[in-house]
């Protein structure tokens, strides 16, 4: 466990732990995985968009977010544009790696929920730069906006199919943040549940 001492009692009280057990369906039917798979992409040219689009979504509403990263801060002071550097394309890449995990992990028989819990215990180290609870929701708000901006251009895509694809990746990201916010939380009341006994 990761202690962060003063910060827990803010962060504890900030947002109430049954905000993240909210059921959260994922694709389970073979047809809504074949779909899932079929809009998703290893093509680094569609990660690297996917990835910057969703930074530049939490970044404009969420403006606070960019103490996360000192690199934004300092490119913006120096008139950089941020958008263009090699932090911003490795930290794009580096969440569309988490999306890609839980992708395989759903077709393997949903097996993201452990690894998304730790990657939510790895946040509590963020406190100190001022990562918040409400910081899970914009995430995944951005992972909505980026996904509905891109699956509508998926010329093989009936409308039908695309409602649909717009629908399940809602639900992936969904159960992205829950099993983040599961794991943030318990990381800041110093537990995990999967720590051996």
């Amino acid at each position: 466990p990761i202690s962060i001492g003063r910060f827990a009692p803010t962060l504890a009280t900030h947002r109430s732990i049954s905000d993240c057990l909210v059921m959260t369906e994922i694709p389970t039917t073979p047809d809504d995985k074949k779909l899932m798979e079929k809009t998703w992409s290893e093509e680094f040219d569609v990660l690297l968009t996917l990835g910057s689009d969703i930074y530049v979504y939490i970044f404009s509403q969420m403006p606070i977010c960019k103490r996360l990263f000192p690199w934004v801060i300092k490119y913006e002071d120096e008139g950089v544009d941020w958008k263009k550097t090699q932090e911003f394309k490795d930290q794009a890449l580096r969440f569309v790696q988490v999306i890609d995990t839980v992708v395989w992990g759903i077709l393997d028989g949903d097996k993201s929920g452990q690894y998304l819990y730790e990657v939510g215990q790895r946040h509590v180290q963020y406190a100190s730069r001022g990562f918040k609870p409400s910081f899970w929701d914009v995430f995944l708000d951005a992972m909505h906006h980026a996904q509905d901006q891109r699956i509508p251009k998926m010329t093989t895509l009936s409308q039908q199919e695309k409602t649909k694809a717009k629908q399940i990746w809602h639900d992936v990201a969904a159960y992205i943040i829950k099993h983040m916010k599961m794991g943030f939380f318990d990381g800041v009341k110093g537990t995990d549940k999967y720590a051996e006994k």
